[in-house]
């Protein structure tokens, strides 16, 4: 019994720290999106920059994009475990 509500804690905090993770990835590519932007404004013609700008976007949201495919690849491999623990606790009911 005390078992599987470890399992589904352990499962549960496998979501949580993915879920910081995903956070800060987001976080790390607004960031590299915007240190890139700003080296775009140091010497650089209008067309040069809107180029940059949108390299320095596009970058960002591939990062986020493979951030939150990552997390969800997480939230489904916790929700497993969870799921097997659950599994194990009945059919270990049914032996009894």
């Amino acid at each position: 019994m005390a078992n599987d509500r470890i399992e589904a804690a352990k499962a549960d905090t496998k979501k949580a720290m993915s879920d910081i993770g995903n956070k800060m990835a987001h976080a790390k590519a607004d960031l590299n999106a915007d240190v890139e932007k700003i080296k775009a404004n140091f010497g650089q013609d209008v067309a040069e920059k809107k180029v940059a700008y949108a390299k320095a976007d596009i970058r960002a949201g591939a990062l986020k994009a493979k951030a939150d495919v990552e997390n969800k690849l997480a939230h489904a491999k916790a929700d497993a475990e969870k799921a097997k623990a659950d599994i194990e606790k009945k059919m270990a009911d049914a032996l009894k």
